[in-house]
Parts: structure tokens; sequence; C-alpha cells
């Protein structure tokens, strides 16, 4: 006798819903890191070569961040934005770089390299900064358990 097909929509939507809960809570648990540590996305890296703070304001101060971008990749490019390398306070506020004063974006070649300028505008209150990374989920992410998009480079306070 073969199962009914509400049994087997039932097995198939609690195997569905099962992984992505397990692939949710693996994505949102962080690995916090030395700001020295290199991040691995696929076949990119980033590394961060120099971080400075300057504070213009009692209430703001300006973070800039150099990133090294690698293409480790032998035949595609790597179409690099601001938008993928965010701050993160202690508090889990999140902060973007400026559109405007960061590197624009670029299209890095195979093989090719670069280095990006990043500037973040966030309270003088902010503390605990990490940098961490968003972009999306390539093959290589897929068997590392999305380690690039969990691990968070603590900044100097």
């Amino acid at each position: 006798m073969l199962p009914a097909r509400s049994q087997i929509a039932a097995v198939a939507i609690t195997s569905i819903a099962v992984v992505a809960i397990a692939a949710y809570s693996l994505a949102r648990s962080t690995i916090e890191v030395p700001l020295s540590t290199q991040i691995r996305h696929d076949d990119f890296t980033f590394a961060v070569a120099d971080v400075r703070t300057i504070a213009p304001a009692e209430a703001s101060k300006i973070i800039v961040v150099h990133l090294k971008v690698e293409n480790d990749a032998l035949r595609v490019g790597y179409a690099w934005d601001p938008s993928i390398a965010y701050l993160v306070d202690e508090r889990g506020r999140r902060y973007a770089a400026d559109q405007r004063r960061s590197s624009p974006p670029t299209n890095i070649g195979a093989g090719d390299r670069s280095i990006v300028a990043l500037e973040y505008h966030v309270p003088s209150d902010a503390s605990g900064l990490r940098l961490a990374f968003w972009d999306t989920i390539l093959m290589g992410d897929v068997f590392d358990g999305l380690k690039y998009a969990r691990v968070r480079l603590l900044l100097p306070d």
C-alpha cells in the first residue's frame, strides 16, 4: 500500500522546514576573529589592510577601512560593491558604508585584486565594532556552512 499524497506532502514540508530552520540558525551564529583574519567567500578573499578612526564631532565618528579583495577564480569576475561589507556594534546596531565616500562598485577580474576604501559614519557611543560581510550564497559557501557571512572581524576601539 502506497502512502497517501497528503502524508508525502506533510513529510516533504516538514523536511523543508527543518532544513530551513537549521540553515537560518547556522547563518545567524557568529564567529568573532582577529582583524588580521582573511575571509574566504567562495573564490574571493577579503583582508583588512588598514583601519582609521576619525572623530570630527562629538555625536559621531568616521571609520575608514581599506580592504584588499582578491579574486582567485580562474574565469569569472567578482562584482564588488561597498554594501557587501558593514559594521555591527556590541548592541547589534548595523552600519552600512557611505556609498558616496567609499570606493565605487567595481568588477575585479579573474586572478586580480583590488584595495577598496569603505567609509562608515557611526555614533560616537558605538563600541565593540566588528566588520562583517554579506553578498550572496555561492557553491563554496554552501560547503563551508556560510562561514564568510558569520565571521565578524574585531575592530580596535
